[in-house]
């Protein structure tokens, strides 16, 4: 990692968390309607880790939005920053160098 980047605490799916405090809606009553654990919705929500594809796809649906507008739309996740990085440019930067499956 460059001296220069930013460490990240985590990257909350703030598109989803909204989506489900519209609802009213606990991440326990989501998680069980779209059959994963709560303790796995929370990971995904709070930017800890990605779902496969047909959990993407159930929640995406479950939402009444798309894969793209739930997972990829660019103004989707709130960063939280270790030592306060603030622009998206930051998040690329900190993630520099960092490969997905």
């Amino acid at each position: 990692m460059l001296a220069h980047a930013k460490k990240v605490v985590s990257v909350r799916n703030q598109r989803m968390y909204a989506l489900r405090l519209e609802r009213g809606l606990t991440q326990e009553q989501v998680a069980e309607a779209v059959g994963i654990t709560q303790s796995a919705y929370a990971m995904i929500e709070g930017g800890h880790r990605y779902p496969r594809k047909q959990i993407a796809k159930r929640l995406a649906d479950f939402f009444g939005v798309t894969v793209d507008e739930l997972f990829f739309a660019e103004d989707n996740h709130a960063s939280q920053w270790k030592t306060g990085a603030s622009t998206p440019r930051d998040c690329r930067t900190a993630h520099a160098g960092h490969r997905t499956r």
